[in-house]
């Protein structure tokens, strides 16, 4: 293992993504103020436009630290000189979750078609307020892959041992890492499927909003058009999770999980919203579909949250993955 390429690598990574993200909360900063005056609203998506290249030069810096991993991280089994393997850790987990979905977002709202003014301001707000929690709550620039880089300098610490027995435990506990999370094909299909699926439903949210105080169908088709999008991710990246669950939690309840539980409730409401929609001309109905729409997101917070908060295997709170 070449550590010191790594740690060199994992201090750029800091180095240069800190001042991009900074940059990224300043221009939506900007951008918030730009839609209270109709001078600035017309450079909206200009502005816009600079916060996904600045994300996006940011998230290309975690994909080449997540090669320089790979590259510079080879196990090999010192006793034998054999080769074990090498890390291909997906660019979205640990503390790259909320940036991940903050560019997902940002995507979504650039290519989204105009709306009315008080909209957009909403959804400047959003951008904001995604920026502000990556920098103040989950930002991947200041400790990279923490969790990733406190175990492996633990196992290369005990690769380097002329214990034998502690060799043997820093290589078992490796190939762990490997095998059960960092290198799981599931890692690379299901979180960004899910991500996909939440940043759709942000947008959504703010629709079923409109829809409910406006009353206006076209926020209801607005919204509808979001939530589908959301609900196909949703529902792949569910069944793409199911397997592998099967595999890696064998023998274990995860199905009582709560972070499995509150997905599947945030799921069966969105199921409600659509069937909901199909009798939209009834009475009330249309105020139904779009509190259901409403409560569909609040799901989505809970549903995230319940990962740090609620103890289980699919949890950080509880010991799980």
């Amino acid at each position: 293992m070449d550590l010191t390429s790594y740690l060199s690598a994992r201090d750029i990574v800091s180095n240069v993504g800190q001042p991009l993200l900074y940059l990224s909360l300043g221009l939506s900063v900007l951008l918030v103020v730009s839609g209270f005056s109709d001078k600035l609203r017309r450079y909206n998506r200009h502005i816009l436009s600079a916060i996904l290249v600045s994300l996006a030069a940011g998230f290309l810096l975690l994909i080449w630290f997540h090669f320089r991993i790979n590259s510079s991280l080879p196990l090999i089994n010192p006793l034998s000189n054999e080769f074990v393997g090498r890390y291909y850790v997906p660019p979205w987990i640990e503390n790259e979750k909320i940036f991940f979905w903050t560019l997902l977002t940002v995507v979504w709202l650039l290519f989204m078609r105009r709306r009315s003014p008080v909209f957009q301001t909403n959804m400047n707000f959003v951008v904001l307020t995604f920026l502000a929690l990556t920098v103040f709550t989950s930002n991947p620039f200041v400790e990279p892959l923490g969790s990733f880089n406190s175990q492996i300098t633990q196992i290369s610490e005990a690769l380097a041992s002329s214990d034998q027995q502690a060799v043997m435990g820093g290589l078992y506990g490796a190939q762990g890492m490997m095998e059960g999370f960092y290198n799981s094909p599931y890692m690379w299909l299901h979180p960004p499927l899910t991500f996909i699926a939440y940043s759709a439903f942000v947008i959504s949210f703010f629709g079923s909003m409109f829809m409910l105080i406006k009353k206006d169908l076209e926020y209801e088709r607005f919204a509808y058009n979001w939530i589908r999008v959301g609900y196909i991710a949703l529902t792949v990246g569910m069944l793409v999770g199911f397997p592998w669950a099967m595999t890696a939690w064998e023998g274990q309840p995860w199905w009582y999980s709560p972070k499995v539980n509150v997905t599947i409730m945030m799921w069966v409401i969105y199921t409600a919203y659509l069937h909901s929609r199909l009798y939209l001309t009834k009475r009330g109905m249309f105020s139904t579909t779009a509190a259901l729409g409403i409560f569909g997101f609040i799901a989505v917070v809970a549903t995230y949250l319940s990962t740090y908060v609620l103890p289980g295997i699919h949890s950080m709170a509880g010991g799980g993955v």
